[in-house]
């Protein structure tokens, strides 16, 4: 039997798709869903960050995300810490921002 070859937005990086293939990011409640670098891109530059500054958070996050994952799979919780520890670097402000927001369940 002939497998399909995987889709191409699961496959793309950062260039092509927004979803890293494979990785699954475990929500609050425990469900999972695929790695979406958008959401991250998204809501760094929703709290102010330059799109330079977020696009460089962002790929940090990502490169960190593919090794630190256990079986393919990352907390959100770790992501925003993580999200936090970078900012905190390039955007002290814009960090302040960012930990202010919670999204509500």
């Amino acid at each position: 039997m002939v497998k399909d070859p995987p889709s191409r937005k699961a496959t793309e990086g950062k260039e092509g798709g927004e979803k890293m293939a494979d990785l699954q990011v475990q929500k609050k409640d425990g469900r999972l869903e695929a790695f979406d670098r958008s959401k991250i891109l998204n809501g760094l530059i929703k709290s102010g960050a330059s799109a330079t500054e977020a696009e460089s958070v962002t790929s940090q996050v990502e490169n960190w995300a593919s090794t630190a994952a256990v079986n393919n799979v990352i907390k959100t919780a770790d992501i925003r810490t993580k999200v936090l520890e970078l900012l905190r670097s390039v955007n002290p402000t814009v960090t302040a921002s960012f930990e202010a927001y919670r999204k509500p369940v």
